[in-house]
């Protein structure tokens, strides 16, 4: 934007202006030569930082850090951080076979998980724990019996099986962060409003979305619904903290339930006529990342209003001919032979505490 305003073309400019009458000179080396030409260098440097400037008074996606020093500076918003996945783990050994907390579990590509609390094998062999990812992130959101190796293996140990791993969210992606602070213009709260519920609940560390319904069971009542990151239904941990954040700030006299919606799993299948150019594995992979961004759209619409009593607040639809559409327009896919959303042909109706979520996707030729 400003790639001209260079230390040379700025000092030449400045150069051109003494008049001649004023009787100084504008030799190479002369006194207003060098005067000008460190006068000149720090405007240069002053042009240089300007496309900062924009950034910082108009944020967008691409504004990176700006993003956050809009957002905590005139809105209050800080970046939402990542949470830990966790999951059930089944033991199997020796009576009086004791883990430690702590004891390390990971999966076949090396993903590790910690037991939260020490564990001993009782009489009968069989003892349960609970395991927390070491770090945050969506994919420590790993499948039942996928943790199957440990760094040191615990003597009396015979075997282990852990349940599927939930609750696992990435840090607040800076496109997310930017919507809760334009959201945050365009909507404001008034302290005990609708949108000051969804903003609360949208501050809390994992959550991706949140549904408020206003007089959810009466007057002086609010229910907030709330969703992760990863647009499936909220882990027992974000909900617990979502609540203890919405009763610490709620209006006194007003009562608010946060809680995680129901899961409607729709499984899709397709034979597809493709070109040599791609494979049904590949067309596989694009439609699933497809499919889940259209069902995060989904719920998007459903969470971004906010319902004044429960009678507004009803079902809404995932339309079998937009998941058709999203089929049809990979790269390499001529025709479709047939789709089925769990089994049919229809839109598929989702009741308003329910999310829809990607189950399997299977594509054949």
């Amino acid at each position: 934007m400003f790639e001209d305003r260079t230390q040379e073309n700025i000092k030449a400019e400045a150069l051109a202006l003494l008049s001649p009458e004023a009787g100084v000179s504008a030799l190479a080396g002369s006194y207003a030569d060098a005067t000008l030409g460190a006068v000149a260098g720090q405007l240069s440097e002053l042009y240089q930082v300007l496309p900062a400037v924009v950034s910082m008074l108009f944020v967008d996606e691409s504004s990176g850090p700006y993003i956050d020093l809009v957002g905590s500076t005139y809105f209050n918003i800080t970046r939402r951080p990542g949470t830990k996945a966790r999951c059930d783990l089944t033991l199997n050994g020796d009576a009086g076979t004791t883990l430690p907390a702590g004891t390390v579990f990971l999966t076949r590509s090396g993903l590790e998980f910690l037991l939260l609390e020490a564990v001993t094998i009782p009489q009968g062999g069989t003892a349960e724990g609970t395991l927390e990812a070491a770090e945050t992130g969506a994919a420590y959101n790993v499948g039942a019996g996928e943790i199957t190796r440990m760094y040191i293996n615990a003597v009396g140990l015979v075997s282990y099986t852990n349940g599927e791993a939930q609750g696992g969210t990435d840090t607040e992606s800076d496109a997310a962060l930017l919507a809760r602070i334009r959201e945050r213009r365009e909507k404001p709260a008034n302290g005990a409003n609708g949108w000051q519920y969804r903003q609360w609940a949208l501050s809390v560390a994992g959550v991706g979305d949140a549904k408020v319904v206003e007089l959810a069971q009466g007057p002086g009542t609010v229910g907030v619904t709330v969703v992760d990151s990863n647009m499936a239904p909220a882990s027992p941990e974000i909900v617990e903290a979502c609540q203890a954040l919405l009763d610490a700030q709620r209006p006194v006299g007003a009562t608010v339930t946060a809680a995680a919606p129901g899961e409607v799993e729709l499984n899709v299948s397709a034979t597809v006529v493709i070109t040599a150019a791609t494979t049904a594995e590949a067309v596989k992979e694009a439609f699933a990342a497809r499919l889940k961004e259209y069902l995060a759209g989904v719920i998007r619409a459903k969470y971004g209003a906010i319902y004044y009593s429960p009678e507004e607040d009803t079902a809404y639809t995932v339309i079998y001919n937009r998941i058709l559409a999203l089929l049809l327009t990979i790269d390499g896919v001529e025709n479709a032979a047939s789709l089925t959303v769990n089994g049919g042909t229809n839109d598929v109706t989702i009741q308003a505490d329910q999310v829809p979520v990607a189950g399997t996707v299977e594509v054949t030729e």
